[in-house]
């Protein structure tokens, strides 16, 4: 159903802003490597040592919601490209107040610039592309 909705390569294609491509290119890296290796983003998101093997789980969870929203950050139909975008900074919105709810129990403030930075940083990435998108189609 959504082939038969998709847009000719022209327009929609052309709408994808530098933002949408910065923000796809670092959720697909993040997403990518998360479920590759939960223990390695686990360390590099300055969470320490992934010490419990059942935590790669949610980490795995993590790494296939960035890829997949990364993945249709680049979407060439307007719609489907729009609705990922807005997922990602409801998502990223909420993994900012998530940050501050660890931090305010005591998570190391690394884990705190690294992670809620991170979301920060790709929930303005995701309102950046979005404007984009809407000048683009102005």
């Amino acid at each position: 159903m959504i082939a038969a909705n998709r847009a000719p390569a022209g327009r929609d294609a052309e709408a994808v802003g530098s933002a949408a491509a910065v923000l796809s290119f670092l959720r697909c890296l993040v997403g990518a490597g998360t479920w590759v290796s939960p223990s390695a983003s686990y360390k590099a998101f300055g969470l320490g040592a992934l010490e419990d093997p059942s935590a790669e789980l949610v980490g795995r969870l993590f790494g296939v919601r960035d890829l997949a929203l990364g993945y249709a950050a680049r979407h060439r139909n307007v719609e489907v490209r729009r609705a990922a975008l807005r997922a990602g900074v409801a998502c990223d919105s909420v993994d900012v107040v998530a940050t501050l709810i660890a931090l305010r129990r005591g998570a190391p403030r690394a884990s705190g610039v690294l992670v809620g930075g991170g979301a920060a940083l790709f929930a303005a990435l995701g309102l950046a592309a979005l404007n984009q998108d809407r000048a683009a189609r102005a």
